[in-house]
């Protein structure tokens, strides 16, 4: 089943990560979607090894196990939700990011969700860094960063704060005149990803 799962989370962030490349935007069709696949996924995947561990009758190990798996998907997204909120709430990412984490915690767990967040984090850090460290008009024009100006409506995918305009210095000239500037979060989740799953 840990292939499958697997399978199923690489699908989302494969996903997940040409639309954000292309458009910044997340689908809230995709979250939706991937979410009640990773809810249907574990409460099939429960009740089928409830029926094959019929100790306490057939029916009864069935539903059992079918809630126990529904129960752990929902335990994921809600993780993958909560630890999103925050830096959400601060504008460091979009709401799509925490949909994202909502469904990708219904198919990997709790656990792993975290994992895969503090990687992200940590690897929005690093890549902030780095486009501080080259200057903003130089990341813009090499493809590292974004320019635009902040959407009022569905909030993008983004590490706006990590990559914002007020965060970049402007003495050198480099910056000046612009306005913000935001890489797509996805950029950062999939190496936190696949630290996460080789960790």
């Amino acid at each position: 089943m840990m292939v499958l799962t697997a399978a199923g989370a690489a699908i989302l962030l494969a996903a997940a990560f040409v639309s954000d490349i292309r458009t910044m935007r997340i689908p809230n069709r995709l979250n939706v979607a991937a979410l009640a696949a990773g809810l249907m996924f574990h409460t099939l995947a429960g009740a089928w090894s409830g029926w094959l561990d019929a100790a306490s009758g057939p029916w009864l190990g069935v539903l059992q196990a079918a809630g126990r798996g529904f129960l752990e998907a929902c335990a994921g997204a809600g993780a993958g939700f909560a630890l999103l909120l925050l830096p959400y709430l601060l504008g460091a990412v979009g709401g799509g990011d925490v949909k994202l984490f909502a469904a990708l915690g219904s198919w990997i767990g709790a656990r792993e969700t975290l994992d895969c967040a503090v990687y992200a984090i940590l690897a929005a850090g690093a890549y902030g860094l780095a486009c501080l460290a080259v200057g903003r008009r130089r990341a813009v024009r090499w493809g590292m960063l974004r320019e635009e100006a902040a959407d009022e409506g569905e909030h993008p995918a983004e590490a706006g704060s990590a990559a914002d305009g007020d965060t970049f210095p402007d003495g050198d000239g480099r910056n000046g005149g612009m306005r913000n500037c935001r890489f797509p979060f996805m950029i950062a989740v999939v190496p936190g990803a696949i630290a996460a799953w080789i960790w």
